[in-house]
């Protein structure tokens, strides 16, 4: 996926961001695409909250990053800790918290 500019700026900021976007939009590419930047830079994957509407996209979503650090030799450490990612629905999140 070739990124268009606007994804690219989703990409690339720093802090916290919210990605708004219409079905079938790259919303999940730009999401799995900035959790690798920010992997491959330090943080791990567990240090990560990662909201989304529904249980279907956050397991695609993991399924993506999980397919993504596969091909990447030095981040194979992190696959360990994919499953401790917050990376899951707004509603989940926030029964966890209550």
């Amino acid at each position: 996926m070739k990124p268009t500019e606007m994804q690219q700026k989703a990409i690339d900021s720093r802090g916290n961001v919210i990605v708004s976007a219409g079905a079938g939009s790259g919303k999940t590419a730009v999401l799995t695409a900035r959790a690798i930047d920010l992997i491959t830079k330090g943080t791990h994957v567990n240090e990560l909250l990662v909201l989304t509407f529904t249980n279907a996209a956050a397991a695609e979503m993991k399924a993506r990053i999980r397919k993504e650090l596969k091909k990447i030799p030095e981040l194979k450490s992190e696959l360990s800790l994919i499953d401790e990612a917050y990376i899951t629905t707004f509603d989940s999140f926030s029964l966890s918290i209550i």
